[in-house]
């Protein structure tokens, strides 16, 4: 049996290395995997330390796919729950909400607020009341270029 929280740590470990190649910043895990006081203005799995981070970078992985028709059919869409954290966890330290997910075997993908600045392959996901992107990880990262520290 797959202890999750293992998992979850094996996935911000991931999350982290591929941010930390594609960005050249210093991206580490959250200590406590973001469960500190927002006091602490660490929220959220991933983070730049000694900087002013300007994310909340919430990180799931899954074994199975969670961008599927469920979001039409689903009572309660494992997507939607993870936005809904990771936009809680970006009010709680006043930074803007981003989820880094994917499930075995996939590709990483990014769900963000902001519209997307260029012409790529995205999808824009609107569930009352929220309203997100989400486009593969390196597609987000190679046109939109966040600035990720201020």
């Amino acid at each position: 049996m797959v202890d999750s929280r293992d998992k979850g740590a094996r996935a911000e470990a991931q999350a982290k290395k591929y941010l930390k190649d594609a960005t050249g910043l210093n991206w580490q895990r959250t200590p406590g995997s973001g469960a500190l006081n927002e006091q602490h203005k660490l929220k959220g799995d991933l983070y730049i330390p000694d900087a002013k981070n300007n994310y909340c970078v919430e990180v799931k992985h899954y074994k199975d796919e969670h961008f599927n028709t469920s979001l039409f059919t689903g009572k309660n869409p494992q997507l939607i729950d993870w936005w809904e954290q990771a936009v809680r966890q970006g009010k709680q330290v006043d930074r803007k909400p981003l989820l880094l997910f994917k499930h075995d075997r996939s590709k990483w993908f990014a769900a963000f607020q902001d519209m997307p600045a260029y012409n790529y392959r995205y999808v824009f996901v609107n569930f009352d009341p929220y309203e997100f992107y989400v486009a593969t990880l390196d597609d987000y990262l190679q046109f939109e270029q966040p600035k990720f520290v201020s």
